[in-house]
Parts: structure tokens; C-alpha cells; sequence
């Protein structure tokens, strides 16, 4: 039996299945924080349903998956579904809305990187608050059986633009200021190719592929002007 009680900001806040945690370096220093069963059920309860609905949506296509359907395999309410997922697409790829948590805002603000690599690194980061890894393999044969579900995912990239917008708006420019949305748009365009080439790719390493981008871009702008 399947909890009924945890709203999907709460679950991304608290750890159900978030997808932006400590660097690799802070990662092998702090041990695994212990886990409540409360926090167990909410993990078993998202697990549920977008197993349910990858599955249903692999057998009868996106447009023949139900939110009633997704909710009754799962064995949850309608309420219980919405409170995890705001779509029923979210429910297919194992997505969720992306969020600026404090810790990737002050990771930002104390980058010493130059400008470019600290935007581009700030996207990165709220873009997998957004796609839990546990999900990663579903998500990527749930989009090449349909790859119109990849609407979705341009869609939560928008809402990515929006936050990191706020966060990099706030802080005083270095150099000039007009330059600001230029480098908005380029970082986006440099993420979205990096987790384009992640997602193809058959090895899980999304650091080393955003740093591939970046560097990639770099040689078309330095070969080009």
C-alpha cells in the first residue's frame, strides 16, 4: 500500500528522488544520510507510478496512457498521482519541475570559474533537479520510442531558464552589462547540447560530456571569428 500523502515539492525537497546533490568531492566525504520510512514511502510511491506509466506508455503510446489508468497500476489515487507528478508526461520520462535550491545558488556565487563555465554549470545543475538519475534509462527509451515526449522535456528547460535568469540577473556584471543576455542564451544552448549528447551516449558521465560542450562551442566561436 502506497502512501498517500506526499506532494511532489515535498518529495524533491526533502530527498524522494532529487536529482542535484553534492559534487563528487563532497559526495565521498559525507556518508549517506540515514533515510525515514516516511521518505522510503515516498520513494516507493514515486517509483510506482512512473514505472506504471513508462510501462503503460511503452504498450499503448503517450496518448493512450491515463492519468486513471497510471494511477490505478500504481495502486494510488488520482490526488495521490498529482501530487508527485504535474503531467502525466513527467509520470512517462521519471521528470519533475526543476528548482533553484540555496545550496546550487551559493555553488554559483562562489564559482571562481570564468563567466561562461559558472553559467553553464549553474544550468547544468538545476536541469538535474529536474531528471532524476535513477530514471535515465527509462527516460531514454521512453524518448526513442516517442520522440515527441521530448516537448516535455524543452518545456522544463524553459522553466530551467527562468530560475537561472533570476539567480545570474542578481548579481553585479563584470564587464558590460549588455553582454548579460548573450551569455543567458549561449550557456542554454551549450547545456542542451551537452545533455543531448549525454542522453545518446551509452556512458553515464554527464560531467565530462557538459565539459565536451563547452569546449566544443569555444573552438566553433574561435575558428568562426
Amino acid at each position: 500500500m502506497h502512501t498517500q500523502e506526499s506532494p511532489q515539492a515535498s518529495a524533491q525537497a526533502s530527498g524522494g528522488h532529487p536529482a542535484e546533490g553534492p559534487g563528487p568531492e563532497e559526495a565521498a566525504a559525507s556518508p549517506p544520510a540515514p533515510v525515514s520510512q516516511r521518505e522510503r514511502n515516498r520513494r516507493e510511491t514515486w517509483d510506482a507510478i512512473h514505472t506504471a506509466a513508462h510501462a503503460i506508455a511503452l504498450q499503448d503510446g503517450p496518448e493512450g496512457a491515463t492519468v486513471e489508468q497510471i494511477a490505478a497500476a500504481a495502486g494510488v489515487s488520482r490526488r495521490t498521482f498529482f501530487n508527485y507528478f504535474p503531467t502525466k508526461e513527467d509520470a512517462i520520462l521519471g521528470t519533475q519541475l526543476p528548482t533553484m535550491t540555496s545550496e546550487i545558488a551559493e555553488r554559483y556565487r562562489g564559482s571562481s570559474r570564468d563567466e561562461l563555465n559558472r553559467v553553464v554549470h549553474l544550468f547544468a545543475a538545476v536541469v538535474r533537479t529536474s531528471l532524476p538519475p535513477q530514471s535515465i534509462a527509462a527516460r531514454r527509451e521512453a524518448v526513442h520510442a516517442h520522440p515527441e515526449l521530448r516537448n516535455r522535456l524543452i518545456h522544463l528547460l524553459s522553466h530551467v531558464e527562468e530560475l537561472v535568469r533570476e539567480v545570474v540577473t542578481q548579481e553585479q556584471p563584470e564587464g558590460d552589462p549588455a553582454l548579460r543576455p548573450a551569455l543567458m542564451m549561449l550557456a542554454g544552448t551549450i547545456t542542451k547540447y551537452g545533455f543531448s549528447q549525454y542522453a545518446e551516449s551509452a556512458v553515464d558521465d554527464f560531467e565530462s560530456q557538459l565539459e565536451h560542450a563547452i569546449a566544443t562551442f569555444r573552438r566553433v566561436l574561435e575558428v568562426t571569428s
